[in-house]
Formats: structure tokens, sequence, C-alpha cells
């Protein structure tokens, strides 16, 4: 079923496994993105004995006809392996002497398909395999064995089908991720043309993908060699690579799959499109096709809930004239698990505008004569739900198809185009869906696909800044740098028309590596911006000034306070001939500059900074504004630094006066203005007083403080000092 839009972590993140350090984890990767079905054989009888050897033999005689299939040798790592598997079903091969114990803490797993035994005691294992619904047998010679397994992995692939339901609600919010998904894939593949360079460039990437699996290496030259003397349906149909890896990766909505084999894509789309209209003009009767999936329960009571609205089956759908396969299909997934079999009955009007849709017996590899081919994405109305049996588990679904002319659907695309950047084109128009609907690490994957895969250099550049700003907003700034690293080099290497965009990377990067908390680092970026906006802009500039204060602000973070004067200095300049005196840039400039000379212990000049930022306040502001706290607070800091005690304790008496009218009861500044009220009455030389501020500052701080918070403790400090001197 369709991913639904709820958080970063969704349906279109390939599962997380261990890097690829050894050649099963190699291969298990490329089974999970290119296949839906994960075929394991546990293998832990190490003895001697010849139950043991015979069962090796079975393992190498599945191996040989099953080349997809992964051994483990451990049932702890085999059940962990099951257990991290995600959005991939699980086809499993056990002896009879292991299953009676690891059957049990497996067969609940929603991961597990089917289960397979082997036996060296067929009745004993039959009796107590009976109440385990996925057991799908007990098999006593490896061929019948290698069949069931690989039959058991065709039917996953079948039961992994796609599918979107569209309710009526067109909020494109609402909508069905992956639909709108697919929908932007299906304009972005038809809007492009292809040559050979795609082509070997998806063999290319199958090769690294299946490098470890001899079988499908072989498929892989055959495709490469042959792709062009048989049809795209031929391969389509064919028992190989092509069609599993399709279909999971538009499930997946795996992008690194899509851009490569969307050449194919487009040929089998074209293929179909041409047979329909060679093949409608013939058709005067309805025609009436079959289908078969396994759906969840949990999916399920979604489609009913969806019943009169649309289903939309995003790959390429097979479907069949003959009904009886896809239910006996039905009635065989319906046994297991939670899984309701449903059968598909699908009504086609000749006279009705219809998506394409083909027989295929003539180019198909089984030439079956009786098969029909819906290309991808088809979209079908739900018009009925029937029950087969009466515990609900078959169901027939009766769909009409719905073509470009139903009024619902061309609502819904209309939708998708206007909010989905329609003027943009190529892949990078899906990324940049794909980051407004917040799904950052699939946005990531397609910008540096795509940016491997252009040349002009506006494009790069603009990529290089939505993968800045992806990794920003994800809070990985370790990352964020890496790529404003990149971006700095690509603009040093191929100079933008405006350099004031190589300084606009610096100052970002600067701000990342600030962030990070490397002061050097960010203090270096910052420097390279400032110097190139010095050259490209005029000396009084807002920009400049952001730049120099930016500047003084980390050297005031390393404690560095006589380096971050002079550019305080140069902020204040601008701010003085660019912004009114009651501008917020002008005050912020006069207080920075008033603390960076406190810190310098120059007292004088750090109060007559502090003076005019209160007289402009007292001219702007309401009478208590909750920026007089902070004014207030910093002269009372300069007065009893300058041994003025009186005038200091008059500026934190109004401090805090102002706080209590303006903030909540258990703000922190009320902490720091009876610690500093305590601090002038110690300096006073009353020693009670300050022993009753000391002693209100530790009590409100234990209320509101982390218990290890250091203004605790410098509290208790002060405390100590004036109950020394009572």
């Amino acid at each position: 079923m369709g991913a639904n839009k709820s958080s970063n972590t969704k349906d279109a993140n390939e599962p997380s496994l261990p890097g690829p350090t050894t050649i099963l984890d190699r291969r298990c990767i490329s089974i999970l993105k290119a296949k839906n079905a994960v075929l394991i054989c546990l293998n832990v009888n190490n003895n001697t004995d010849d139950k043991s050897k015979n069962w090796q033999q079975v393992i190498a005689g599945l191996q040989r006809v099953v080349t997809s299939i992964i051994t483990h040798s451990d049932t702890e790592q085999c059940f962990e392996f099951i257990n991290s598997v995600n959005y991939t079903k699980v086809c499993i091969v056990l002896p009879g002497s292991l299953g009676q114990q690891f059957v049990p803490r497996i067969h609940d797993l929603s991961q597990i398909d089917s289960i397979l035994i082997y036996s060296e005691n067929k009745p004993d294992d039959e009796q107590w395999s009976k109440g385990f619904s996925k057991v799908q047998g007990v098999f006593t010679e490896v061929p019948t064995i290698s069949e069931a397994l690989k039959q058991a992995a065709r039917n996953c692939e079948q039961n992994a089908m796609p599918v979107s339901l569209l309710g009526s609600n067109k909020n494109f919010s609402q909508l069905d991720f992956s639909f709108v998904y697919i929908q932007i894939v299906k304009e972005i593949i038809f809007a492009r043309n292809y040559d050979d360079k795609d082509m070997k460039e998806f063999i290319s990437n199958c090769r690294e993908l299946f490098a470890d699996n001899p079988e499908e290496m072989k498929q892989i030259k055959e495709f490469e060699s042959k792709y062009r003397s048989e049809t795209p349906i031929w391969w389509y149909t064919n028992d190989c690579f092509i069609r599993p890896m399709l279909d999971r990766a538009l499930r997946m909505m795996n992008a690194e799959i899509l851009t490569h084999i969307s050449f194919f894509i487009a040929d089998l789309y074209k293929q179909i499109e041409e047979l329909h209209k060679e093949q409608h003009q013939a058709q005067s009767t309805t025609l009436t096709v079959y289908c078969a999936q396994g759906l969840s329960k949990a999916d399920f009571e979604q489609v009913k809930k969806s019943q009169r609205g649309l289903m939309s089956f995003n790959s390429f759908l097979l479907t069949n004239k003959i009904s009886k396969p896809s239910l006996d299909y039905a009635q065989n997934v319906g046994t297991k698990g939670d899984t309701v079999g449903i059968m598909f009955v699908i009504k086609i009007e000749p006279s009705q505008s219809n998506p394409p849709f083909a027989s295929i017996s003539a180019v198909s590899h089984s030439h079956a004569e009786d098969d029909i081919l819906f290309a991808m994405h088809s979209t079908f109305r739900i018009t009925d739900i029937k029950r087969l049996t009466a515990n609900n588990r078959l169901q027939e679904v009766y769909l009409t198809p719905v073509g470009n002319n139903d009024k619902d659907l061309t609502a819904v695309k209309n939708t998708i185009r206007q909010e989905t950047f329609p003027d943009k084109q190529g892949w990078a128009r899906l990324a940049e869906v794909l980051v407004k609907l917040n799904y950052l690490d699939q946005a990531e994957h397609i910008y540096l696909i795509v940016l491997n895969q252009i040349e002009e250099m506006n494009e790069k550049a603009n990529i290089f800044h939505q993968l800045c700003a992806i990794k920003e907003k994800q809070e990985r700034y370790a990352e964020a740098a890496t790529f404003y690293e990149q971006l700095a080099a690509f603009y040093r290497d191929n100079p933008p028309n405006d350099q004031l965009e190589l300084a606009n990377v610096y100052f970002s990067l600067g701000a990342t590596y600030y962030k990070l908390g490397n002061s050097l680092q960010a203090l270096a970026a910052h420097k390279e911006a400032v110097t190139i906006r010095e050259k490209s802009l005029p000396a009084e500039h807002l920009d400049l000034a952001k730049s120099y204060e930016i500047i003084s602000s980390i050297y005031t973070s390393m404690g560095d306070y006589q380096a971050a004067l002079p550019y305080l200095e140069k902020d204040l300049a601008i701010n003085q001939k660019l912004t009114p005196s009651n501008h917020a840039y002008f005050i912020k400039s006069c207080m920075n500059i008033g603390m960076v000379c406190f810190s310098l212990q120059d007292y004088p000049k750090a109060l007559s900074y502090y003076e005019k930022v209160l007289e402009i306040q007292t001219k702007t502001l309401p009478a208590n504004h909750r920026d007089f706290a902070k004014t207030y607070n910093n002269l009372g800091a300069v007065h009893n630094s300058m041994s003025e005690y009186q005038k200091g304790l008059v500026c934190h008496e109004k401090a805090l006066a102002i706080r209590e009218k303006t903030l909540s009861s258990n703000h922190p500044d009320f902490g720091t203005s009876y610690n500093n009220i305590g601090v002038t009455y110690e300096n006073m030389g009353d020693y009670a007083k300050a022993c009753t501020f000391f002693e209100r500052a530790i009590q409100f701080g234990e209320r509101t403080l982390p218990a290890d918070h250091p203004a605790l403790q410098v509290r208790r400090d002060n405390l100590a000092r004036a109950k020394k001197l009572l």
C-alpha cells in the first residue's frame, strides 16, 4: 500500500543494514534494494553425524537452484537479521530438527512470509507444524523444496504490488504520498529522451549491485547483449532480475534505481501504448480480467474505507482473462498469518476512456494467451467489495479503469501539478517536492544523483545550495559544513558572476562551524566572507555590518575582547549611518560594545554605551518594557565595578521590579537579580541583607534550575562568604 506522509522516516527509505564489509553483507543489501523477498536458509549443524552431513548437502543443493539464498549459521544472528529487515518479506528454510524450537520465535514476526521445513522425519514434523499457518510445507527432497521456495518468493513479489488509495479529498497535504511520488516520476520519465548511454549506466549500476551473485550477473550480461533484439514486454515477463527490481523501486520509491531504470520504464510504457492503439479498435465488448494479491488486514481495511474512491497500481499490472489462477492464488495467501486474499475483478468498457493496456500473448516471454498488461500507474475506481468466505480471509474487489477524462482523477493530477513545481524539470523537481513534504533523506539522495549527471554550472551550484539547506534543516551541521566546503570549492573553480555568492557561502559555512562549536574554523570562514564583501560592497552596507558583528561575537566567545572591539566599532559606525538611532541594530551594536568594554575593564566607556542604550529605550519603549531589565542589570554591574554601589543597587532593584511585572514567576532572570542585589549589599558591607538575597537566589535556583547548574554553586559560595563576614 502507499505510504502516508507523517515524518521524515518513510516507506521510501531503504532498510538500514550494517556496512557491506563481507560478501554476505553486500548480497543482503543488493537483495533488499532489488527484491521484495529475502530467502534464508538456517545452517547451524556443525557436527559430523549423518543428519548434519545430509543437511549440508540439502543446503548445497538449494544454493545451486536458488542462487539468491542467504545462509545463516547462528540462530541469534538470524533472528536479529529478520528483525532488522523492513518493507521486505522473508522466506526461510529450516531443518526439522531445529524448526520445532525456532518456528515459534519467528512465526508471528511481520517480516516472515513463508517457512519451509526440510524433514528427516516427515510425520513428526508435519504434526508439530500444523498449528503454524506460515509453514508452507514439510519436504524431503531438494527439488520440491527448491521449487516451493522459488514460488514463495514469486508470491512475495506479487503481494508487494505497490498500490495507492485516493479518497475524495483533493487537499495536496492529504494525498497518498506514493501516488504523488509516482505521478511526478511518471511525468519526469516521459519528458526525457533516452539513448544507449542510459542503458549502459543501468547495466553498470546492476553489475555493482549484483557483483556477488553469479546467476544475476549472467542475466545482466544477457540483458545487455540482447535488449534490442527482444521487446520490453518480453523482458518484463521474463523470469529475471528486471521485473522484481522495477516493482521494488516503485514500491520503495527508490530514486537511485528509478533514475537508472527509467529508460526501460519509458520503453515498456510506449510499447503498451502502441499495442493498445492497435488492439483497442478491434475491441467492442466488455472485457473482464483478474489479478490477485495478499494484503494485511490493516491494508484491506483501508481498501474498504476507500470504496467508490480511486486505487492506483503504481507499477505495471499483469492480469489474466481467466479467473481461476487468481482465485486459487487469493485462496492460498488468505490462509497465512493475518493476510487477506484479494481477487481483483476488473471490468473494462471499450467505450470508456481507459489507461493503456494490451493483450501481450504475441510478445511476452511465455506467450500466455490470456495475459493483459496495464501500463504503469493505471488507476481504477473501487465499485464493490464482496466477501467470499465466512472468515473474511477471501475477498473480491471490483474495479473499473478510469482514464484522463475522469473528473476526480483529473482534479487530483491538477492539484499535484500545481503544488509540485511544474516549471522545474528532471529529477531535481522530484527532489524539491520531497523537501517540501519533509522527506529530506530521499531528497538528498536524488540531489546527489542529479549532481553527478548535470554539467550546467548554475544548476550544480543550486543543487549544492539545496543539499546544504537539507542538512541545516536536519540539524546535521557537520554534513552541512562538508557541503558548504564543496560549494565554496566549486565557486573557486567556477567563479560566479557575482562574487557575493561565494561570500554568502563562506558566511553560512562560518555559521555552521559555530553551531558545531568550532570557533577557529567559524572565524576563518567569516573572515573569508568579509574580505569578499569589503571588495564587492560599498563601505557602508548592512551585510558588512552583520559580518563585523558575527566576527566580534566569535572573538567574544573565545574571550579575545581586544580583537572583538574593532569589529564592533565598525559594526556601530555602519549602523549609525544606515539605521535610525532607535533601530534594533543600532541598539544592539551599542549594547555589544558596552559588554566588551566591561570585559576589558574599561568601565567608563562601558557605562557611556549602556547609558546611550537606556536613553534610546526611554524614548522609544513603554515604561516597563522587559528590555529595560537587561539594560539596568548591565548598568548595575558597571556601577558596582566602579565602586558606585548605591547607584548599582538602584539599577539592580529597577531590573528586578521590571522583571516582576513582565516575566513569568519561574523565569531564571529572577535568580540573577536576587544574586546581583546580594553581591551589591555585600560590597556595601550590609552582609545580613546580602545573605537574605543570596538565600532567595539559591531557593529560586533550586526550583527552576538543574541540580548541577553552575549558577547554583556560585550562589552557595556567595552565601558562605557573606555569612563568614557577618
